[in-house]
């Protein structure tokens, strides 16, 4: 879900500012009845920064029923049903001084991040299948572990404002234009930023926000909930048991291995970091990294991708099934820049899963 960051713009004294948004996904989080976590009011020195927690009640006696509980009641975006949210408007301000009858220069910038986190509220009850109060305490750390990693990146880029804008001088017809540029380019950098935040930890799982992980010594977790640029859809004559059972010898075909599993959903995933090529295919056919502000090829640097794999029973027979990846390009001398997928590797998975079910 996910996670929501947005940023209002920089607004000097007297000046009315546009409103700029930017959206990214957190696939699974939780929230249970227990002391605040710190990591949540953290923010650097010279940002005001306040961080609401609002919760919605969910009910279950067992890892399933909270697991559905959670997917049934959670935040709703774009038609997609997410686990928890976060919303970081940014609000900047500064004050003009006369330097001479042209010339003014910009101080006492201030920036303001306003955070809410909507996140589920869980109170065990008295039959709690064993184990599940401590997979939820350990769950609820993780994910405001990785909530607060999309907060403090809102906060950095207000940290940033006040560096940037600071001492600023020009004409004083021009510069809080001048300011106002510098710092929309601050806060679109952000939501690069949130983007490839969400790709690198794959929405949270690396920082161990999977329910349940806790719990099985197998990598269990819920995958991508829904689809994303470079998705393809494709349709199997074959039933769901069938194709379920024929996706690990599709994804050796297409030289990768499954190593996160949901079964309950019927989805699998690959995560790996290449340079270069998959095989003999350049990673510039299968992703395109370029932003406003970097244009990094991904042929040389490293590039982290995450294949998901999602099977559903058609009708009246038959199955569908969804391919979708998320990349993000690590550049040595840069902050990782999340990547649009060309479909490439999607349609080659889906290829390798019908070559095996005509076998």
């Amino acid at each position: 879900m996910p996670l929501f960051a947005m940023m209002s713009p920089v607004r000097p004294v007297a000046a009315t500012p546009a409103l700029l948004s930017l959206t990214c996904a957190v696939l699974v989080g939780s929230c249970a009845s227990a002391p605040r976590n710190p990591v949540l009011d953290k923010y650097p020195a010279g940002v005001s920064g306040r961080t609401t927690i609002l919760y919605y009640d969910v009910d279950g006696r067992t890892f399933e029923a909270l697991r559905a509980d959670m997917r049934r009641l959670g935040p709703k975006v774009d038609g997609t049903t997410f686990i928890g949210e976060t919303r970081s408007p940014m609000r900047w301000t500064w004050r003009t001084e006369s330097r001479s009858s042209t010339s003014c220069s910009i101080s006492d910038v201030t920036v303001s991040v306003n955070a809410q986190i909507t996140l589920p509220r869980w109170t065990p009850p008295p039959d709690t299948e064993p184990g599940l109060a401590d997979e939820w305490k350990r769950f609820l750390a993780a994910l405001e572990t990785h909530e607060a990693g999309h907060k403090d990146i809102s906060a950095k880029a207000g940290q940033d404002i006040i560096d940037r804008l600071r001492g600023l001088s020009g004409l004083c017809s021009q510069l809080g234009t001048r300011a106002n540029d510098l710092a929309r380019v601050i806060a679109d950098r952000a939501r690069d930023q949130q983007a490839a935040y969400d790709a690198a930890t794959r929405h949270g799982l690396t920082q161990g926000a999977a329910f349940g992980a806790g719990r099985f010594t197998s990598l269990t977790f819920r995958l991508l909930a829904g689809p994303r640029p470079g998705t393809i859809r494709g349709s199997l004559p074959v039933s769901l048991e069938q194709a379920w059972s024929a996706m690990p010898a599709a994804f050796a075909a297409t030289q990768l291995a499954i190593n996160a599993t949901d079964s309950s959903a019927h989805a699998v995933g690959d995560s790996i970091t290449v340079r270069g090529t998959i095989g003999t295919v350049p990673v510039s056919e299968i992703v395109d990294c370029s932003t406003p502000f970097a244009r990094p090829n991904p042929d040389s640097v490293a590039v982290a991708l995450f294949l998901t794999a999602r099977l559903e029973a058609g009708q009246p027979s038959g199955t569908s099934v969804t391919n979708t990846v998320q990349a993000v390009a690590r550049p040595s001398d840069a902050a990782p820049i999340a990547c649009r997928s060309r479909g490439v590797l999607e349609r080659r998975l889906l290829e390798a899963l019908r070559n095996q079910l005509v076998r």
